[in-house]
């Protein structure tokens, strides 16, 4: 199937505030046009912008993308910002069967420079008018940990979440973790944890393909060529182990999505990789050996990133973190069309 790339376009530009925005990019539609962009606006200095103090803000469209309004900000991380002890920052987002939009949240300490780990128990919040107003927050599991995806399947919706105070997984308790929305109680249950524990793993990502099977990828620290895979077929309550994705430039950070023109996978081109790297796939098992659409200018860390498939157009939007000076970064945004 035949897909292109659209050039890369500033979508926030931080460098003209001198402030930065690492860990945010939750991208959320109603399948009507709306799309809610958020993104962090962080500290300009602290670990020379790579740092998670700060707040999220977000953006509006009502065509798919194709232009945004002034920014909001979002009151609950502000709120949080304030009060000194921590951040809440906003990586992933839910459209809920009901039109819920559900904002996930990682929490973290914001006495310690890169302002990130330890992580506290995730939180959410939820919009019943498409972004307009917000509920109070609550708690989105019983442990703590980091959420890296999530995904909503008809009556399904779900994040997969790495249950660790840490970044890379190192005792046997560590482990990936699957919640639902349990609309009546307005509350997350716990569903299942992934085969296996999470030494020397990271990050996380899953989707599911057109017939309701559900696959996951973890991030290997020790192996950034290749991932283990996992696939369900009743929507998360058991998994099976289902070998490895192989991916020729590295990925790191990976995010998953499924479209009618294939899958892709993007992220960071490895730990210490300099740009944005896209693979494509016919199954979601298979990859390409992928593509590096943009790098850096100088050295930096970012290219971490999130998408929001739009069947109406048949493209995927892209937002991404890329360098401008040192670790900090602008907001980024590309389509790949269909």
């Amino acid at each position: 199937m035949s897909y292109t790339y659209t050039r890369p376009e500033v979508f926030v530009d931080h460098e003209a505030q001198k402030r930065s925005g690492h860990m945010g990019h939750a991208l959320v539609g109603d399948g009507r046009g709306n799309i809610l962009a958020f993104y962090s606006n962080c500290d300009y200095d602290r670990v020379h912008g790579h740092s998670g103090y700060g707040w999220m803000e977000y953006k509006k469209s009502g065509d798919f993308g194709e232009s945004w309004s002034e920014k909001q900000i979002l009151p609950y991380s502000m709120e949080v910002y304030r009060q000194g002890q921590h951040t809440a920052l906003c990586e992933k987002a839910l459209l809920t069967q009901n039109r819920e939009i559900i904002c996930l949240f990682q929490i973290t300490d914001a006495s310690r420079p890169i302002s990130c780990v330890p992580f506290g128990k995730p939180t959410f919040v939820v919009s019943r008018d498409g972004g307009e107003s917000w509920t109070e927050a609550g708690t989105a599991a019983e442990r703590e940990g980091r959420i890296y995806d999530s995904k909503t399947f008809g009556a399904h919706s779900q994040f997969l979440m790495h249950r660790n105070d840490d970044f890379i997984g190192s005792k046997p308790e560590h482990d990936f973790a699957l919640y639902e929305w349990d609309a009546p109680s307005s509350a997350f249950r716990f569903v299942s944890a992934l085969p296996g524990n999470s030494i020397g793993k990271g990050y996380c990502c899953m989707e599911y393909a057109s017939d309701g099977t559900l696959y996951a990828y973890t991030y290997d620290a020790l192996e950034e060529y290749r991932m283990p895979r996992y696939v369900s077929t009743d929507f998360g309550a058991t998994w099976e182990s289902a070998g490895t994705g192989y991916f020729d430039k590295k990925i790191r950070n990976p995010q998953l999505v499924r479209t009618d023109f294939g899958w892709f996978m993007h992220g960071r081109n490895g730990d210490r990789g300099d740009g944005l790297v896209i693979y494509h796939s016919d199954d979601g098992l298979g990859w390409e050996k992928g593509e590096v659409v943009i790098t850096r200018p100088c050295p930096g860390v970012g290219y971490y990133s999130n998408n929001l498939y739009l069947p109406e157009k048949r493209s995927v939007l892209i937002q991404f973190s890329h360098v401008y000076n040192m670790n900090r970064v602008n907001i980024m945004h590309m389509f790949i069309r269909g």
